[in-house]
């Protein structure tokens, strides 16, 4: 009897759906194409009778983010992308929790296939999640096939927005127990073959493998596992890297020497297959099955496994109905721009003859903001407090513009964070941060985007001195009280500990760029530098802005009713109710004559001051644990939907979701943050006094 051959297409880790430049060329290619060639393999299997074809599309997690379309449609723009790829099962990676877990329910909701996470368990159930599945059977070429979904421990320590009731299970432990489960002769599922999906790194990939006796033919002629509960195959994602274990038979268009970083113990042994990243990369294989001796755990083995490596080419056909429905989700996209996201009481200035060469407003308030981007993580992992500081770069600050006095746009955040690289969190010492800055300054007068924009602690400088002696002093930052969280109130800010100038002793865990922790544009003191927080886990600068932005105006429109809502979670309540309180406190004193004047006073020193530490982590943090479509500019809920009736209809569903009533925008208006950002002297430079005194710019 012939061996049974089981053809498999396998990808992961997908996020920008327009045009992409390849490497080193200036033609482009796109997920449409991807979409063709994947249809175009697919179509050549032999039909079932349900409709399905006789093999499996898997996809191994990460879709939803980060891009900078998903900073406008908080993944819901590829809700039908997914749905025209249409994997019979999918795995969550750590990005899909970008946004939270309970807007993830949402788009998973809208989705035609199914999701694994096999190995978290909410613990108020005791089962695994809502929305997604244990486990998946499905039947192809007459076998039965167990998918299960497991995922490492390490990136749930980057994820903020973690639920605290999900609880990690040990990935192996859980595949055993699978394995017996889906196995049993005298159970319901009888699997006579089953394959893990899993998001993690390679090493970790690897060692699974031999922890579950993922083994390669070859591996199997010394070492059968026949006998043994475990899976057969792992196909993995997370690294963005493209990989196949250098034990299968051949591979096309892979050299099977090549062994990356974290592959070093793939002896030719482990069934591991990651599929590169971004519609780049689609794996195409077959797997060969023989049947194992009468009575043994596993029904069936692999005997021999081939496959190919398939790149996207410039040269490839597209796929029509989903570029139909690009188009309108894009369109879409590109309406909600226009939506204002806050107001400015002051002019925003980034043009670059100013934020590149001395401190100004702006700058202090994005990177106020995005200083507490991985707070909750890093608690997770250990850090008390959070990050100490930011330290990123004028150049990320583009638009070369004023913006306001007035409603600040998502366009313009948009235009002003144009960038895609993630922001990372690096542990560094005091003298790898004073080399840094010297860096940073070091070209100054010339308006390089090296010069610094900071947060969490305050330098003086001298631009009279030469480069590299720029630098006079360094403190890190403290608050002088817990603040307000309403943001109507905050604490002085005071100079903590000076930071040394030496190497070894106190550690600062610092968010910065992952541009800037490559060594370019002059930043070659942060090569090497420790990341806690890695780029594969990082956020982009807009969707951190966005997110925070979103998440104030949620609070002042529910602080602004006697609006109850269930299902708040007990931190969103006190943070709506502490809210609430301060407007109460300022109405009170706005209708009080006798101290209207003092109001005024108090309320001028107020808006010129900068909001508090616990303001910005929390506005941030909400986002990650509430639905936050009643004040998200961007109609999510259409655009899940489009391209359901395909081609022009599903452009059409898209579009006629677009905006809200005007009764409705206009509460929308009232509740948006209002935002008066400062210079306050974190940057001072003592040739240039009068640039760092308080003066909005």
């Amino acid at each position: 009897m012939s061996p049974i051959q089981l053809p498999i297409l396998h990808w992961n880790d997908v996020y920008r759906v327009r045009p992409q430049k390849l490497p080193g060329s200036k033609e482009t290619i796109d997920c449409t194409q991807f979409a063709a060639l994947l249809d175009d393999i697919r179509d050549q299997w032999a039909e079932r009778r349900d409709g399905k074809r006789e093999g499996l599309v898997l996809f191994s997690g990460d879709v939803f983010s980060p891009s900078v379309e998903s900073s406008v449609t908080r993944g819901s723009h590829m809700v039908p992308v997914m749905n025209k790829l249409a994997p019979d099962a999918s795995l969550l990676g750590n990005h899909d929790f970008d946004f939270g877990y309970p807007h993830l329910c949402k788009l998973m909701a809208d989705t035609q296939f199914p999701w694994l996470l096999s190995n978290v368990i909410d613990k108020t159930k005791n089962t695994v999640p809502e929305h997604v599945d244990e486990f998946q059977v499905l039947e192809r070429q007459g076998v039965r096939i167990g998918i299960i979904g497991l995922i490492e421990k390490e990136w749930i320590g980057t994820i903020s927005s973690w639920p605290s009731e999900f609880e990690y299970c040990d990935a192996a432990q859980v595949g055993i127990a699978l394995s017996k489960k889906l196995r049993d002769p005298n159970g319901e599922h009888k699997c006579d073959l089953v394959i893990a999906l899993t998001h993690a790194r390679v090493p970790n990939d690897v060692a699974l493998a031999k922890s579950l006796f993922a083994l390669t033919p070859k591996a199997q002629k010394t070492r059968p596992i026949s006998n043994e509960h475990g899976v057969d195959l792992i196909l993995g994602g997370h690294d963005h890297l493209y990989f196949v274990g250098r034990g299968v038979d051949a591979w096309e268009n892979y050299d099977l020497t090549d062994k990356p970083l974290g592959a070093e113990k793939d002896e030719g042994d482990v069934m591991v297959i990651k599929s590169g990243t971004d519609f780049r990369d689609l794996s195409e294989f077959t797997i060969e099955l023989e049947d194992a001796p009468e009575g043994s755990v596993r029904r069936k083995v692999i005997s021999r496994i081939s496959g190919k490596h398939h790149e996207i080419a410039p040269h490839m056909r597209k796929c029509d109905d989903l570029q139909k429905t690009l188009d309108g989700l894009l369109q879409s996209v590109g309406s909600a721009l226009k939506a204002p996201l806050c107001r400015l009481e002051v002019q925003l200035d980034v043009r670059s003859q100013l934020i590149r060469t001395q401190e100004m407003a702006s700058s202090n308030w994005f990177a106020d903001i995005l200083r507490h981007t991985y707070d909750d993580a890093l608690v997770m992992k250990g850090v008390k407090n959070g990050a100490d500081g930011v330290f990123i770069c004028a150049g990320m600050l583009r638009g070369d513009s004023t913006y306001g006095p007035g409603y600040l746009t998502l366009g313009d955040v948009l235009e002003v964070l144009p960038f895609e690289d993630p922001l990372v969190v690096v542990e560094i010492d005091g003298w790898t941060l004073w080399e840094t800055l010297e860096a940073s300054l070091s070209t100054w007068p010339a308006q390089e985007g090296r010069f610094p924009v900071i947060s969490g602690f305050r330098i003086t400088w001298d631009s009279r001195r030469p480069p590299g002696q720029r630098v006079l002093g360094v403190w890190m930052q403290e608050e002088d009280a817990s603040g307000s969280d309403s943001g109507t109130a905050t604490p002085v800010r005071i100079d903590g500990a000076a930071v040394e100038r030496t190497k070894g002793g106190r550690m600062y865990y610092i968010v910065t760029r992952q541009y800037m922790v490559e060594g370019h544009d002059g930043f070659e003191p942060l090569i090497g530098s420790k990341e806690i927080i890695d780029d594969e886990a990082g956020q982009i600068t807009s969707t951190v802005v966005r997110k925070y932005l979103l998440g104030a105006q949620f609070v002042n429109k529910l602080a602004a009713t006697n609006e109850s809502r269930e299902h708040l979670d007990e931190e969103t309540h006190a943070l709506i109710n502490r809210a609430r309180h301060a407007r109460q406190r300022e109405s009170l004193h706005r209708h009080s004559a006798r101290v209207l004047e003092k109001w005024k006073r108090a309320a001028s020193q107020v808006a010129h001051r900068l909001r508090s530490t616990r303001h910005y982590r929390d506005h941030i943090h909400i986002t990650g644990k509430e639905h936050m479509s009643d004040v998200d500019c961007f109609d999510g809920s259409a655009a899940r939907k489009a391209g359901l009736d395909g081609g022009e209809d599903g452009e059409k569903k898209v579009r006629g979701g677009e905006g809200r009533d005007k009764s409705v925008d206009a509460v929308m208006k009232k509740s948006l943050l209002v935002v008066h950002p400062v210079v306050d002297g974190r940057l001072k430079d003592e040739a240039r006094p009068e640039l760092s005194r308080g003066l909005s710019k």
